[in-house]
């Protein structure tokens, strides 16, 4: 049977749902995408899982070669600055020393001229130099290749304490602060009236008694007439009440409770007017409470 041939002018038919038309093969269905399905996993190409392991290795190794390195050359240079004669100390610049030389600052802090700079624990020595008591702040600083500095705040001694048959130096604070000692100063005021036993067992009061006698002092040193009366001693009595004793004939000033500067003037009036006359008192009383602008003479 023959085919006959479409005119022209013929309609095609519309195509179907899978978008063919009559006469014609219908197109393949496209692949559709794969699905993963919950709980299994779709595993990488083992090419890529090998090339990530490759990279990571490579990167570690290099990471292992430059610390390694930097490790190698640290070593090296701590080893080359602890040993070359270029940072041996040369120099000690001490600054704010005078109750001790250059040479007793060094050996306390356990070096010399000579030794490695770097070899020096600076925590250490300044731990080492602060043992003196006379040392109350130091700071230990290298100045590279070969200085060392040393800057030093010392105490300051202003009086004498007896305590006991001990006698010790006294800081403008009232803390004694060492045992006196040969080549210590003894030229000083000596503060009288504490006991061993007081100091062992209230020593933070008696060091405020001590401050006390500091301060009487301070205020005596300010009165004219303590260059011609210089103080020698201070008697703190446990009642509170201070018995300064001025002058080579240690004449006495009962000064009570205070307070000081107005009192001290008053005996300065006194001795003044005394010593005008030609005579001089063994004891001044200034310690009437009940009437403090009384002033009583004792002769001696």
């Amino acid at each position: 049977m023959t085919r006959k041939k479409r005119a022209h002018g013929d309609h095609l038919s519309a195509p179907d749902e899978n978008g063919s038309v009559d006469g014609e093969s219908p197109l393949p269905p496209a692949a559709k995408p794969r699905r993963a399905v919950a709980g299994q996993s779709v595993p990488p190409p083992a090419q890529g899982t090998w090339s990530k392991i490759w990279s990571g290795t490579k990167l570690l190794a290099g990471v292992l070669l430059v610390v390694g390195v930097s490790v190698g050359v640290a070593w090296g240079a701590h080893r080359y600055a602890l040993t070359t004669p270029r940072f041996a100390i040369r120099s000690v610049e001490i600054q704010g020393a005078t109750k001790r030389s250059e040479d007793q600052i060094l050996t306390l802090m356990n070096t010399k001229v000579g030794d490695n700079i770097f070899a020096l624990d600076t925590v250490l020595a300044e731990t080492r130099v602060l043992e003196d008591p006379w040392i109350k702040e130091v700071k230990i600083s290298r100045d590279l290749p070969s200085t060392l500095r040393v800057e030093l705040k010392e105490r300051s001694a202003v009086a004498l304490a007896s305590v006991g048959d001990q006698v010790y130096l006294i800081t403008r604070s009232g803390e004694p602060f060492k045992r006196l000692e040969d080549g210590d100063p003894y030229d000083l005021p000596v503060l009288t009236g504490v006991t061993p036993d007081g100091v062992a067992n209230h020593r933070e009061r008696e060091v405020q008694r001590l401050g006390t006698g500091v301060e009487v002092l301070r205020h005596w040193e300010r009165i004219d007439l303590s260059k011609t009366y210089p103080a020698q001693e201070v008697h703190l009595t446990g009642g509170g009440d201070v018995v300064l004793s001025v002058g080579k004939s240690g004449i006495a000033l009962h000064l009570g409770p205070g307070p000081w500067r107005k009192k001290l003037l008053m005996a300065e009036r006194v001795l003044l007017r005394m010593s005008a006359k030609g005579r001089m008192p063994g004891i001044v009383f200034l310690d009437n409470v009940a009437h403090p602008e009384r002033v009583v003479v004792r002769m001696r």
